[in-house]
């Protein structure tokens, strides 16, 4: 989805070829029936704080957890692993909830490129960041590395403007699985390497 960009004299720029374009990550997805909302959102708050960069498609809108890894080429012992972790992981199924927005650093501009943020909703404190403990405490049990104090969120647009954490009304969805994602990344492709439901452990 990435967007070209051109000089001021109509010299496009060739898009970003990313050196390790196999990223893999852990997510919460939205179901069909909750993206509409989120959708509305995302159009509102980039017209209310002038984004024109990148939006993503709706389809796409997912909670990242835990990042994997950025690799040249996924190889089957990272794959192995991360599907270890993720089977490790119980949990019920529980509400995520945003009520902030605002954007991470992202990539700063170079060699005429402008700098690239995510514009995000801050997941508020909860069971949501429960799981993103368990998936990282899981990855690190089967030697992957793993963020202790990761931040659970949800992207809504790429774009050159910093938008500073501002207050949103409350919105939020039920989360009944998490999901092991390979993404082509240029390609804006997802693949689902496996999914797990959320629910109590059995006694």
């Amino acid at each position: 989805m990435s967007r070209q960009q051109e000089f001021d004299f109509g010299i496009p720029v060739p898009p970003l070829q990313p050196k390790r374009p196999d990223r893999v990550f852990f997510a919460l997805f939205l179901q069909a029936k909750d993206r509409a909302a989120f959708w509305s959102l995302q159009r509102h708050l980039c017209d209310l704080n002038g984004i024109t960069g990148t939006v993503l498609l709706k389809e796409r809108f997912h909670v990242t957890q835990q990042h994997v890894g950025d690799y040249k080429r996924l190889g089957s012992k990272i794959e192995f692993a991360a599907k270890r972790a993720g089977r490790m992981v119980e949990m019920p199924a529980f509400e995520v909830t945003f009520s902030h927005a605002v954007s991470f650093p992202g990539r700063p501009a170079a060699k005429g490129r402008p700098p690239s943020r995510p514009f995000v909703l801050l997941a508020d404190d909860g069971p949501v960041c429960e799981l993103s403990r368990l998936i990282g405490t899981a990855m690190k049990a089967n030697g992957l590395k793993s963020a202790d104090h990761f931040v659970p969120h949800m992207t809504l647009a790429y774009d050159e403007k910093f938008v500073p954490r501002q207050p949103i009304e409350p919105i939020g969805f039920v989360a009944r699985e998490f999901v092991l994602i390979h993404s082509l990344r240029g390609l804006t492709i997802y693949k689902d390497l496996s999914r797990w439901p959320l629910m109590a452990a059995s006694c």
